[in-house]
């Protein structure tokens, strides 16, 4: 069985020879594994470890611009306006928002003349011949972004406040991101009919809590999401839901709209427990991830990755509906040995 039939079947709840098991990692986690196998190629790291990818596309924005006056050197900017600065950790670096474009405004007329992007302005020529060099592999469109991506033009703070004395700036906000979003869906897998999901991203939940309470989000993002997810089905393909934390009841809601994937399944986190998830979830959805990532696959041993592997496998893989993956992006302090027990176990039958 190939690992594109792999992917597939699980995801239509077909027999397959084993469970399919997919990586999310930094950069500084793929130069380890590279310097580890000798080689840079990415199918061939893949190959070595035994992972069935799921390879995230899209399509590119040809007309990026900076949305502030005289940004820094090392400032990056993307389709939406958004502002990012390189930010050194112990281990590496990611990109930390360092401008809101949003901030600022107060009104719903300023909302209308923002600079939004033009879906005529994407790449889906580029997209499509992006596809045909994975034809042969599961395939998933990104990014797709709601209340995140309104979080980063409008900054975190002043997007929680919107939710209370700026609703008329929020919808209008909303709606236009959703509108753009839901056309660069459609023109996205039209040009690229052979993707096979749609990544869907808007993070909801603290390690212990919801961010937003759940009338909240159904009263703003709700109908939103539920056009997002009727526009990706409308093209027969699956939609693949990520929210970190702990965030049970808005996830329920997700998969009651019709949601066929939810990750990254941060099971240490109230309401997200496996055995709850299986149970209240499990005839409904494909559960990705769970591989405990803050603690096992850093600190613990080898053997404790096989461990934490056949427990996901036994609780999550019951009757199928599962694939292994580590829970959100492998880090830098996690040992090699311990990434390549994580996928030894998963090839296990």
């Amino acid at each position: 069985m190939t690992s594109k039939e792999r992917i597939l079947n699980t995801l239509e709840r077909k027999p397959v020879d084993r469970a399919p098991a997919d990586i999310w990692m930094t950069g500084e986690v793929f130069n380890k594994l590279a310097d580890h196998f000798g080689t840079a190629e990415e199918k061939e790291i893949y190959r070595k470890l035994g992972v069935d990818k799921i390879y995230w596309l899209s399509a590119p924005y040809t007309e990026i611009k900076p949305s502030k006056e005289n940004p820094d050197e090392d400032e990056i900017f993307n389709e939406w306006g958004a502002c990012y600065k390189p930010k050194a950790y112990e281990d590496g670096e990611y990109l930390e928002n360092s401008y809101y474009p949003l901030k600022a405004m107060e009104t719903v007329e300023e909302v209308e003349n923002y600079n939004w992007p033009d879906p005529d302005k994407f790449d889906f020529q580029a997209l499509a011949s992006s596809w045909l060099n994975h034809k042969d592999e599961a395939t998933m469109l990104s990014f797709v972004s709601l209340f995140e991506t309104y979080t980063s033009l409008r900054s975190f703070d002043e997007a929680l406040m919107d939710l209370y004395i700026n609703q008329d700036f929020l919808r209008a906000a909303l709606k236009k991101l959703a509108d753009i979003q839901i056309e660069y869906i459609k023109r996205s897998l039209t040009a690229a009919p052979g993707i096979d999901l749609v990544y869907y991203s808007d993070d909801m939940g603290m390690q212990d809590r919801q961010i937003i309470p759940t009338e909240v989000w159904s009263e703003f993002i709700e109908p939103h999401a539920a056009r997002v997810i009727e526009t990706v089905h409308s093209f027969g393909k699956k939609v693949f839901y990520h929210s970190d934390g702990s965030a049970f009841e808005i996830v329920e809601k997700l998969v009651n709209l019709g949601v066929d994937v939810i990750n990254p399944i941060q099971y240490i986190c109230p309401g997200m427990e496996r055995d709850v998830l299986k149970e209240k979830l499990g005839d409904r959805v494909i559960f990705h991830g769970a591989v405990e990532n803050q603690n096992v696959l850093p600190f613990g041993t080898a053997e404790d990755v096989k461990q934490e592997v056949n427990d996901c496998k036994k609780i999550l893989g019951e009757g199928g509906g599962y694939i292994v993956a580590p829970c959100h992006n492998l880090q830098p302090n996690t040992p090699v040995e311990n990434i390549i027990a994580l996928y030894q176990a998963a090839a296990d039958v």
